[in-house]
């Protein structure tokens, strides 16, 4: 990719962040996920010594709730939704591949993921600070393992928009991420049915994006230490599997009735 593709691909990003941080859903996401990471300050006062514990565990709750919300439901119009105005076809009339158009929608909405990651972290350690706690470097840490999540999400809802309608892509995208979430059930399947195929159950646990492996919130929450070669680890599925997902995107786009 030479220096003309990557400047396409900054110029559908710019456009992209500009387009989501004008969607009224998600002010009103970053707005809530402030109250419940606030709210952590008055549910301390229901504990003595567990106040700090709480306040954490709300708070990073509330940012991978109200994150996956906004990477699901923003995702999954950015190109499903030009497709169907049709407004995809002035787009790729232009020098603009498909990879491209999908580099520059991940990196835009990955970018205003970011934006809000970091002000609902800086919302996060006021709170810390308001209970009378220092810096957690460590809450860093459990929140570049939530971002890595968010970024995931991204890469799925953008492959489901470019197979489906919106209202689909959301349906399919939420399901794979709750199965992701319990992916221990998928790996115990032959527990609960004793008689599904062992290459069954193991392709489907392998398949399924495993987003356990970015939760490091009960670490962090009980001050457990978080190694630097966990996070490595996690970064290369991320990236491994996000890059799956967009390179089945980009071949789903070309199939597209599209110029």
């Amino acid at each position: 990719m030479g220096a003309s593709g990557l400047t396409r691909i900054l110029a559908v990003a710019s456009n992209t962040y500009r387009e989501t941080v004008r969607e009224r859903v998600l002010y009103n996401l970053v707005v809530f996920a402030f109250l419940m990471t606030l709210s952590g300050l008055l549910l301390s006062e229901l504990s003595i010594r567990e106040d700090e514990k709480i306040v954490k565990d709300v708070g990073l709750a509330a940012m991978d709730i109200f994150g996956t919300l906004i990477a699901l439901f923003i995702g999954v119009g950015l190109v499903s939704k030009e497709i169907d105005r049709r407004s995809l076809h002035p787009l790729l009339s232009r020098p603009l591949r498909r990879r491209e158009l999908l580099l520059g929608k991940f990196a835009g909405l990955g970018f205003t993921l970011l934006v809000n990651l970091g002000a609902m972290t800086a919302g996060l350690y006021l709170t810390l600070f308001a209970t009378g706690r220092g810096p957690e470097p460590q809450l860093l840490k459990a929140v570049y393992g939530l971002y890595l999540g968010l970024l995931l999400v991204v890469a799925l809802a953008l492959l489901f928009s470019t197979l489906t309608s919106s209202v689909l892509a959301a349906v399919c995208t939420f399901s794979l991420v709750v199965a992701g979430r319990f992916s221990d059930v998928i790996r115990g399947m032959q527990d609960v049915i004793p008689g599904a195929p062992t290459w069954l159950v193991r392709l489907l646990y392998f398949a399924v994006p495993n987003f356990r492996n970015f939760d490091f919130k009960a670490q962090v929450v009980y001050g457990d230490p978080v190694p630097w070669a966990g996070l490595a680890w996690v970064t290369l599925y991320a990236a491994a599997y996000g890059a799956v997902a967009l390179s089945l995107a980009e071949a789903a786009l070309r199939h597209k009735d599209l110029p």
